[in-house]
């Protein structure tokens, strides 16, 4: 079960502190994600860092740009040697290509491990009246969310990024082997975080589909992490 669950490493400060948070946590987490903030801080060193400790990465930057752009940074992420990294779909179709092709050449030249493609649908801290009526996005997150599926893995990605809520309406419309990497899942007695607007406990997220869960704030930040990490993988068996 460890395999499936991708802790996020947020709102640290030092590389020490990543260090630490990693090593305590191995035992419990097979993956660790990397986003803006950590990135900005730190760059490619702690993706590094967390190779040395045994750990596969997400690169959780959501790459959304011109196609050019795009595939440059798929090209360096493959090179990083991450696990998977993520665009946001609603980039389109020319760009999702773009950033297989950016994959692509980078393995060939470097005979390197092909990352997974992972697409953004709709981020699990927009509901339904958010998506209506601040983005004027007509038709329900679920129908916009399986838009996004279906564009992205006939463009190539190799999966999506989604809540665990919307599998039920999306899962049996697409291959099997598509992935879906689920964030916002809540612990056994502590949240995702008031931002998360469509979470699920873990074992519901894995009963609904999910592929690899993203928790961070629900192990984070509980008083005693590996607990938390342990009735977060008791409560996915």
């Amino acid at each position: 079960m460890k395999e499936k669950v991708c802790l996020a490493l947020d709102n640290l400060e030092t590389l020490e502190d990543v260090k630490s948070l990693v090593s305590e946590l191995k035992d419990y987490v097979g993956m660790y994600k990397i986003g803006k903030g950590s990135f900005t801080k730190f760059g490619p060193e702690v993706v590094n860092l967390i190779h040395s400790i045994g750990g596969e990465v997400f690169l959780d930057l959501k790459y959304h740009d011109i196609p050019n752009t795009v595939k440059d940074a798929a090209y360096s992420a493959t090179k990083l040697g991450v696990y998977m990294f993520n665009v946001h779909a609603s980039g389109g179709s020319e760009m999702i290509k773009a950033a297989r092709e950016g994959i692509t050449e980078a393995v060939e030249k470097f005979n390197l491990r092909k990352p997974k493609l992972i697409s953004v649908t709709v981020l699990t801290s927009i509901n339904q009246d958010i998506m209506n009526d601040e983005l004027r996005v007509t038709g329900s997150v679920e129908e916009q969310v399986l838009h996004l599926a279906k564009l992205s893995y006939d463009n190539g990605a190799d999966g999506i990024v989604c809540s665990a809520a919307d599998l039920d309406f999306v899962k049996d419309k697409l291959p099997s082997n598509f992935m879906y990497v689920t964030p916002g899942v809540k612990g056994l007695v502590t949240d995702a975080g008031s931002d998360q607007k469509r979470v699920f406990t873990p074992g519901n997220a894995i009963r609904a589909g999910s592929t690899i869960l993203v928790i961070g704030r629900a192990i984070t930040n509980a008083e005693d992490r590996v607990k938390a990490a342990q009735e977060v993988l008791g409560d996915m068996k």
